[in-house]
């Protein structure tokens, strides 16, 4: 109540939610979007009061450029703040599987668009459909210009909290006011009709004695307020009642100064089936992420080095197809079929645009190198267009002209014999010699390795690897693995300590009824029908690593590991599944046994600790497992979906339910569906485990995973560097330097980077100083002067001690 014994002011927030691919393909989003606002454009021109939200810049730009007059109605009403922009980014996507960067690009693309065309800031961060957020968001808002956030799910029957209008807090302190809406963010047929929807909100404010925001218009599908809404609100106006035609920016205005409870932990989880569903669009998503990030600082090198031109105007634009495709039922793979194969080709023409880029600015990058003294030798130039050094086994199939008779050696760049063994090539034909060698490379930097004719190396073997075993225990320098019958693996390493503690990489047919959302729970089974060996390949074996390719298999699916154990036991196991499943409403679980007590996981910007109490649980690229003895490090290349028990790790390798399907509609007995993730897909998991594995150790091997060391024949002439060196000096300790780009409007280098150890950090990076708050986040132009303090849309600022403003 307020001083004069008045209600808070119930703020009715008109807005038509619209999902531009979700039951229907983007086609139709698209039209349902011109549709949607002109109907908001005709109850805004009948009358005066009505105010109308809407957010997301793609669908500004569908009507910028396929009706440019309701555009322009818009941006008229835009100036008359009779129509609100809320949100600020590209789409409201999924909060959970995108990398920081992505989410950084939302707000940076889509904030720039609404700046350009209308002139306006957006303040209000808004994603009320997605399925869950991470606590690492108050602190990418904020960095990116956003004050306060609105969201729905997961709802009050999902998460206990301290009010409806709270402080949310990042680990690193940043803070954004949010508001959770009640209900939903529509009225509609399905839903409560507005009548009730206010008297309730009534309710609400009496017991909490605040403001609230009431949420109403046809949405999903489109469609905007109606008439009767607006109607309804004026006569309960024309009453007397305390309510008004508003939007989420007034409503923060005018609830800033209260003293709101703080809650500083995740808003999770809702719909936990998304994680592991639509692996295709997954791996895509990672692929396409992880290869635009390479491009970007391959290209920012290549420009600093060679005053080519940085492509900035490609970038955005598949960014933008990138960003779009992160739609939360997009990527949470609950949509149609049809649509996510469309997701599906449009994510693959991303990762092609990328691959181009990427090879333009190599080829930029190799013209500064001098070329070999040796011509008649196959020169490999190696690579890392990463802010993490490179660690490895690498592997590449050098050009020889099919010389099947010479013997050859890997040397380095002072002519010193690099240990390697032949690999089987991809292709079978005769003269393809694929070999593998031990690799470092610094971030940003490049190496040039020769192989070369000497009487004293290895003849080329024959094109054909690999045979059936009976042996079931392999052994290098650094490892020592066991198969059992299910075709798990039991690990050690040299000195014969135990790095998984039972039968890992064991795989568990689960069954799962639940609906494409996984709606109904938190979790998923542990146990199910474990698969059964079926066959073990000896595949390579040599100075450099031993590889064992083992077959298992259930029911009518098959499981093929390659299976590859360095000699040298500071790199990790790497296992590169071939997947080939048939199951329906199934899913299919990898156990690891650490004997961990504990796990954390990288999250967008940051990373988070996770139960291990059976939830399931997102993450991204590495999951790292702590334990009294021992910590574990496991990397991924495409998969999202995790969930821990009694000391085990558990990966949710896929998930099979039906295609949009939603609870409470049955699955009838017989009736004819399309199951998803059906057929062959691959992806791979590295293991590395030590007494004390860091997060950035963790880091690093994620990112050499995920964005591989570039290997190409050295064949520019003008050079003048030598056969090795670095581009772009970095010494960022135990801080993760996770993007380098060239600005949006400058030719000044954009860096990102953000505190893992949770002590803060302090960086050098070409020769200038730096210092990150613990657990932060921070952008960083590299200026003539220094180090510029810069926030997530590249605007310099004075980097504050307060955690709220930075």
């Amino acid at each position: 109540m307020t001083e004069t014994g008045e209600h808070p002011m119930l703020h009715m927030i008109g807005n038509a939610h619209l999902d531009p691919v979700w039951l229907w393909r983007w086609q139709e989003g698209c039209a349902e979007a011109i549709g949607t606002c002109w109907a908001a454009i005709d109850r805004l021109e009948e009358g005066e009061g009505f105010v109308f939200s809407k957010g997301e810049a793609h669908i500004y730009a569908w009507i910028e450029a396929l009706d440019p007059e309701l555009f322009a109605r818009i941006a008229d009403y835009i100036a008359q703040r009779r129509w609100v922009v809320v949100n600020g980014w590209w789409i409201q996507p999924d909060c959970n599987i995108p990398s920081g960067e992505s989410v950084i690009r939302q707000a940076l693309y889509g904030k720039r668009y609404f700046r350009e065309k209308f002139g306006i800031d957006v303040p209000t961060g808004y994603n009320v459909d997605s399925f869950g957020h991470p606590g690492t968001f108050p602190m990418l808002l904020r960095h990116t210009g956003t004050t306060s956030y609105t969201f729905m799910r997961p709802n009050a029957s999902e998460l206990d909290l301290p009010g409806e209008i709270f402080r949310w807090r990042a680990p690193d302190g940043s803070e954004v006011e949010a508001f959770r809406i009640q209900g939903a963010y529509n009225t509609s047929k399905r839903e409560m009709p507005l009548p009730e929807k206010t008297d309730l909100h009534y309710e609400k404010i009496a017991a909490a004695g605040h403001p609230f925001m009431c949420f109403y218009g046809v949405g999903n599908h489109g469609g905007a307020p109606t008439k009767a809404n607006i109607d309804e609100i004026e006569r309960r106006i024309a009453a007397g009642e305390r309510l008004k035609f508003s939007d989420p920016e007034t409503f923060f205005d005018e609830v800033g100064e209260g003293d709101w409870p703080v809650f500083a932990e995740e808003l999770q989880f809702h719909a936990v089936g998304c994680y592991a569903a639509a692996s295709a669009l997954k791996a895509l998503n990672r692929k396409a992420e992880s290869l635009l990030e390479q491009a970007e600082a391959a290209a920012t090198l290549a420009s600093r080095e060679t005053g080519v031109p940085y492509p900035r105007a490609r970038f955005e634009q598949l960014w933008r197809i990138l960003l779009f495709n992160q739609f939360h039922d997009t990527l949470g793979g609950t949509s149609l079929e049809s649509a996510c194969i469309d997701s599906e080709r449009e994510l693959g023409g991303v990762v092609h645009g990328a691959e181009l880029e990427l090879n333009a600015a190599i080829r930029h990058l190799a013209r500064t190198i001098a070329p070999s003294p040796h011509p008649e030798d196959a020169t490999m130039l190696l690579v890392n267009p990463n802010g993490q050094a490179a660690r490895c086994l690498m592997e590449a199939e050098p050009w020889v002209d099919k010389d099947i008779v010479s013997r050859r050696i890997v040397v380095d760049e002072g002519g010193a014999p690099v240990p390697f063994q032949y690999a089987d090539p991809h292709g079978k034909t005769t003269g393809l010699q694929r070999i593998v060698f031990p690799l470092e490379l610094p971030a940003y930097g490049w190496r040039m390795l020769r192989f070369k004719v000497d009487a004293a190396g290895l003849g080329a073997p024959p094109v054909g690897f690999g045979a059936p075993v009976t042996q079931r225990s392999f052994r290098t320098a650094g490892y020592a693995m066991e198969i059992d019958d299910t075709g798990a693996i039991t690990l050690r390493d040299g000195s014969g300590g135990e790095i998984l503690t039972g039968p890992g990489h064991r795989a568990i047919l689960v069954d799962d009824s639940s609906d494409t959302w996984g709606h109904g729970g938190k979790s998923f089974g542990l146990g199910g029908e474990a698969m059964a060996l079926r066959e073990i390949s000896l595949i390579e074996q040599g100075p450099v690593r031993t590889v064992v390719e083992v077959t298992c298999g259930a029911r009518a699916s098959r499981m093929t590991t390659r299976i590859i154990l360095p000699e040298d036991g500071t790199l990790p196991v790497e296992l590169r599944v071939q997947l080939d499943w048939r199951e329906r409403r199934t899913l299919l679980r990898l156990a690891y046994p650490l004997g961990a007590t504990g796990m954390e996981c990288e999250v967008p910007g940051g990373w988070a600790a996770r139960p291990m109490d059976g939830r399931e649980v997102p993450a991204l690229r590495w999951l790292r497992a702590t334990g009294p003895h021992r910590e574990v490090a496991l990397a991924s290349d495409a998969k999202y979906s995790f969930a821990g028990k009694d000391g085990t790790v558990y990966l949710t390798a896929v998930r099979s339910p039906v295609f949009a399907h939603h609870d409470p509609i049955p699955v009838e007995p017989g009736a004819r569906y399309r199951y998803m993730d059906q057929g062959e897909q691959a992806f791979t998991v590295w293991v590395r485990a030590a007494p004390k594995i860091s997060r950035k150790a963790a880091v690093e091997m994620a990112e050499t995973l995920n964005k591989p060391v570039v290997v190409t024949p050295h064949v520019a002439r003008s050079g003048t560097a030598g056969p090795r060196g670095q581009w772009l000096q970095v010494e960022a300790g135990a801080a993760h330097v996770s993007t380098l780009k060239m600005a949006e409007d400058s030719d000044m280098p954009v860096l990102r980077l953000c505190d893992l150890d949770g002590a803060g950090a302090r960086v050098r990076i070409d020769g200038r100083d730096a210092a990150l708050r613990p657990r932060a986040l921070a952008s960083f132009g590299l200026g003539a002067e220094g180090l510029v303090d810069l926030d997530g849309l590249e605007r310099r600022t004075a980097r504050s001690s307060d955690p709220g403003g930075s």
